[in-house]
């Protein structure tokens, strides 16, 4: 089942009831199923510091690329090489 990877969200299975007019036929009316599915978008983000791929609802997308705006992640450079001094004893 489609679900968010942050907050759980996932699709709602409902179904309708009886009619709330009309005679007996109401009682015996379809009893149809409808599902309510959630916004997922698989979008690549940096969460509590770890980059990755998430099935993200709308609603924690926003929140988490508002989080990524604030702590803009830092591109990877290369350390410039230590020689260690010589130690005088």
């Amino acid at each position: 089942m489609r679900a968010c990877q942050i907050c759980g969200k996932k699709s709602l299975i409902q179904k309708s009831g009886a009619h709330n007019y009309g005679g007996g036929w109401a009682y015996r009316a379809q009893k149809t199923r409808f599902v309510s599915e959630v916004n997922l978008h698989a979008t690549r983000v940096t969460y509590q510091g770890v980059r990755k791929t998430m099935r993200l609802c709308t609603k924690c997308l926003r929140v988490v690329k508002a989080e990524m705006a604030k702590n803009p992640v830092k591109k990877y450079v290369k350390a410039p090489e230590v020689t260690a001094a010589p130690v005088a004893a």
